[in-house]
């Protein structure tokens, strides 16, 4: 039994429901009778006797009738805050539906109204009615809306884009009392709208119009009311609004709405992937579906942040079946409780194992016998693979070779590799030891009884990935420490994860082996802005609420990275963002022997100088760069970091 007090308080709730339904009906029967006599009024031209004696049966008919259509269409059930285009509806059926029967009604029993007034009279009273109803629930609902305005204080906000979208989001807003955002202004990139009002509200140009409005309304917030943000006059308006303090979210894409309808909790902040300022990626979908559809794929590294991604875009392809191969534990577990719903149809299966280890991989390979293999694992993090060269080369060569070779023997159709920007003219032991698995995996698909397509894709830093600078600062930021750059003129090519993982496949399915494909990264970010943006994005000051400090380069870290040495030529595909590398080609006669060599001792436990010069053979361009392996080179190129320190 419910305790007396929360008994009380339940009944007392449903006690002032109730009576606030009966003050709206008695309201609108307060108006009933007022339209009605003001009706009599007007169509005796303002006689009171002649208006007085047509009062009788006629009026009693009509009060009833309009109780009736009152109670019918629920006219009472309203939602004062959350008033709307429904609730005016109803009130015209009720007044419209009374007032025909009442019309029919006039005409079938004579005598209750001169026949000469029925018309007059119903249409006044109709519409003094309809507009007294109507008026009274808009005057009630700009009440409180006041009332809560003045309640809470509000922030200025503005919204780019005077489209459906941008509407929409306002009613929301307006609708909705859990936020403190005031719609105060739009902005636009259309210029056929611009000084013409939306819900009430002027739309500005933002080429021309930015700082003015920004300083007459105070703005704080700007919201993005526009799916697509691909766009430089988007681009550049998110970045006025950063210099000038002003906080960018953005409504999430249509198909993420829940119910269709959109909520003040799905606004989201701007990412700096949002800046980059590329259109989405087109893939060739039937090409890469013939692919894969009905095949066997396997996915090394498939738990790291490129693994994971590769493999839910290849779920989308409808793989036979999926085996993801990974050596963490709790990312794989994780994996495959996000992809419960494959597992569980046994789509998808994660496999923990070590791509050092050959046994184990071979015992895969000869049991699952994959039709395609992308490979994605390897250690990637340049100052860790500085301090154990031994750990880079077994990973990243002797694992590739490993899966390389188990691929060839078994008769897998294509293999694809995920290399690194950093392989170019390699700089660090992480960027030669993804060289020289690149050249061992391009000079088998070359052999005489190789049958496998071997192809490798090579692209920069990825947003978000793990490890990546972009975590690094946003913990920083959230912590309101200092953000730590090594150096001010430190620039990175980005893509995000979903573009990296969309090129390997299309790469993977154009390809016919021995090609390297480089990606299109787009323009070449500074570190210090990519870091001043985000400081800037969570609405912060540079130097005022956080720092930039300068820490110095890091063991093999370069100023700058490419995406293609300078003697490799350039061969343009189909896709407007996949080039093609023709590199200098290896015999695999000629390496296999050096690579032997060089994973045998790295795993005997050679010194590391040892190590590092037989690499610095296999890879003649590799230049160690601010680095103590830098003495084994034959001429010095570190004074360009020297001089950076």
């Amino acid at each position: 039994m419910l305790p007396l007090t929360r008994l009380l308080d339940r009944n007392s709730a449903q006690t002032n429901g109730y009576i606030s339904k009966l003050v709206i009906l008695g309201i609108d029967f307060t108006f009933a009778i007022f339209s009605y006599c003001a009706a009599l009024l007007i169509a005796c031209k303002f006689d009171l006797v002649k208006a007085f004696n047509l009062i009788g049966w006629a009026t009693l008919l009509l009060l009833v009738l309009r109780s009736w259509a009152f109670v019918i269409f629920k006219t009472y059930l309203i939602i004062i805050r959350y008033i709307g285009e429904k609730d005016y509806k109803n009130v015209f059926y009720a007044v419209a539906s009374s007032s025909v029967v009442f019309v029919m009604l006039l005409y079938l029993i004579p005598g209750l109204l001169p026949r000469e007034e029925i018309l007059p009279v119903v249409v006044v009273d109709f519409l003094i009615l309809y507009i007294l109803s109507s008026g009274f629930r808009i005057v009630l609902r700009l009440l409180i809306d006041r009332l809560r305005m003045q309640r809470n204080s509000r922030i200025n906000t503005v919204v780019f884009g005077a489209g459906e979208l941008g509407a929409m989001l306002v009613r929301v807003l307006k609708h909705n009392g859990s936020h403190n955002y005031r719609v105060v202004a739009f902005f636009d990139d259309s210029d056929k709208i611009y000084g013409k009002l939306l819900n009430g509200i002027r739309v500005y140009n933002p080429q021309t119009s930015f700082k003015e409005v920004v300083k007459k309304y105070d703005i704080k917030v700007a919201i993005i009311g526009i799916n697509d943000l691909h766009d430089p006059r988007r681009v550049e308006f998110i970045n006025q609004c950063l210099e000038n303090h002003v906080k960018v979210l953005k409504v999430p894409p249509t198909e993420d709405w829940l119910n269709d309808t959109l909520h003040i909790g799905q606004l989201k902040d701007i990412r700096f992937e949002d800046l980059l300022n590329r259109p989405p990626i087109r893939l060739d979908e039937q090409k890469v579906m013939e692919s894969i559809r009905g095949k066997v794929v396997m996915v090394t590294g498939c738990a790291g942040s490129i693994g994971s991604e590769i493999v839910r875009q290849l779920l989308e392809y409808g793989p036979k079946k999926l085996i993801g191969i990974d050596i963490a534990e709790t990312p794989l577990a994780e994996i495959e409780l996000h992809l419960k719903k494959e597992a569980k149809t046994g789509v998808f299966e994660a496999i923990i194992g070590d791509v050092r280890d050959f046994e184990m991989m071979e015992n895969m390979f000869f049991h699952y016998r994959p039709e395609y293999v992308f490979h994605a694992a390897a250690y990637k993090h340049v100052p860790i693979m500085e301090k154990f060269p031994a750990e880079a080369i077994k990973a990243n060569v002797q694992g590739t070779m490993n899966v390389a070779k188990l691929a060839s023997d078994i008769g897998v159709h294509k293999f694809v590799m995920v290399s690194t920007d950093k392989a170019v003219k390699p700089g660090n032991i992480m960027g030669a030891s993804k060289r020289i698995a690149e050249i061992y995996v391009q000079s088998l698909n070359y052999c005489r009884d190789n049958d496998t397509q071997f192809i490798t894709t090579r692209f920069g830093n990825v947003l978000g990935s793990n490890g990546s600078v972009i975590p690094i600062f946003r913990r920083q930021i959230e912590k309101r420490q200092a953000v730590t750059v090594t150096h001010k003129d430190v620039t990175r090519y980005f893509m995000t994860i979903p573009e990296a993982c969309q090129l390997v496949l299309e790469a993977g399915a154009m390809g016919k082996g021995g090609e390297i494909y480089i990606f299109d990264m787009g323009e070449p970010v500074k570190i210090v802005e990519l870091a001043e943006k985000m400081i800037q994005m969570a609405g912060l000051k540079v130097g005022k609420d956080i720092d930039i400090v300068f820490t110095g380069l890091r063991p093999g870290e370069k100023l700058t990275e490419e995406l293609l040495d300078k003697e490799e030529d350039v061969i343009k595909t189909h896709h407007p963002k996949i080039r093609k590398a023709a590199v200098r080609a290896y015999r695999f006669a000629d390496i296999s022997p050096m690579l032997d060599q060089l994973v045998f001792m790295a795993r005997a436990g050679h010194p590391e100088q040892e190590l590092v010069k037989l690499m610095k053979e296999v890879v003649p361009e590799f230049t160690s760069q601010n680095s103590t392996f830098a003495k084994l080179d034959k001429r010095s190129s570190n004074s360009e970091f020297e001089r950076a320190q």
